[in-house]
């Protein structure tokens, strides 16, 4: 786990952007690397590697409404659950409790919801909201609110501290723009205490890229992962889950794709890496491949790879898509619609299966 120290970089390429990890022709190295072929395997059904599948269908009510769902947090036995807009709690047999704060723009209020997490230890709740940072207690009342310097991509509580990942878009580099990234970890007054450089991606105009679905740190038993995307048109594919370990941030794991990036007439990327987590037993990626979903989930134990369109397959043989709840555990979660077909009522709330891996 992280300790007190400062932690030291040891990326090569935030000393020169054009030493990527992930491009198709890369140095020999020691770096463990897995094959991620283009061939997409037969379906696997989820029961053949769950050992619980708990299904909760969530309570639908006036006023609560859920729209897609982005991220989900298990603790005592609450469910807190983010739909972008704002933080609903639901117990474990999905009957609605309470949302987190109000929406809007006062104290304790929110439009969006960019990242969220909890400290297990105290019960601490954050929420950040583009550079507004909300704490609440464990008695569910605001804490402490702060608007930052930056924005706030993805928070994660690790080891006790809170530890901020920040992408500020189109800094000025000579005549071109560079969206630089950077770890912050916060101290009790949530003022910086640490700055890690993590990436800087020089860019011919300002762009961005986005994706609701963030899963950039992982924290398991083996140690502190980070994985990044780059979305923004480039031809080369960042294949790489870094460790934070010993003070440095160093490569640990090489995704290889069998099929090479490229950009399509309109000059996006046509493979595009989302996530990788790290559990416990299982690293799981979420790609688009020409825009299409899909989910490779590696057996660490076995080492043994399935590459399926949009995940495993249910029982009533449909695609879920994993999701993490406690990665040390392996336990995970996803989400499934009922089929919407009466117009003249409002769509009922999904349905989570919490689900533990073998």
């Amino acid at each position: 786990m992280l300790g007190k120290n400062s932690i030291r970089v040891f990326l090569l390429f935030v000393a020169s952007p054009f030493l990527i990890f992930g491009c198709s022709k890369t140095p020999k190295t020691d770096l463990t690397s897995i094959h991620v072929p283009n061939k997409i395997d037969e379906p696997v059904l989820l029961s053949e590697l769950a050992i619980t599948d708990k299904k909760i269908k969530l309570e639908t009510k006036d006023g609560v409404f859920l729209g897609n769902i982005v991220d989900v947090k298990l603790y005592k036995d609450r469910l807190f659950v983010s739909d972008k807009k704002k933080v609903s709690i639901f117990d474990l047999e999905g009957n609605f409790i309470q949302f987190l704060g109000e929406e809007g723009e006062g104290p304790g209020e929110y439009k969006l919801v960019t990242s969220m997490d909890i400290d297990s230890a105290s019960g601490l709740i954050y929420v950040s909201s583009y550079n507004k940072l909300l704490v609440f207690g464990a008695d569910l009342g605001l804490v402490e609110e702060r608007k930052l310097g930056y924005p706030i991509g993805y928070l994660k509580v690790l080891d006790g501290d809170l530890w901020i990942v920040s992408e500020e878009i189109g800094i000025k580099v000579g005549d071109k723009t560079a969206n630089q990234t950077n770890l912050y970890k916060l101290g009790n007054t949530f003022e910086i205490s640490d700055t890690i450089p993590f990436r800087r991606v020089i860019l011919d105009k300002i762009q961005i890229g986005g994706y609701w679905f963030r899963y950039w740190l992982s924290d398991t038993g083996e140690g502190i992962f980070l994985f990044m995307p780059v979305l923004t048109p480039e031809n080369t594919l960042r294949d790489t889950l870094y460790q934070l370990s010993d003070g440095m941030i160093k490569p640990a794991i090489k995704f290889h794709f069998e099929r090479a990036q490229s950009l399509n007439e309109q000059g996006y990327q046509t493979l595009l890496l989302y996530n990788v987590v790290n559990s416990s037993s299982y690293y799981i990626l979420e790609y688009a491949q020409d825009w299409e979903p899909f989910m490779f989930l590696y057996d660490k134990k076995n080492k043994i790879g399935y590459n399926l369109s949009k995940g495993l397959t249910d029982a009533d043989g449909d695609p879920v898509f994993l999701r993490p709840l406690d990665l040390d555990a392996d336990l995970f979660y996803y989400t499934k619609k009922k089929a919407f077909s009466d117009l003249s009522t409002e769509e009922e709330n999904p349905e989570i299966g919490i689900v533990k891996l073998r």
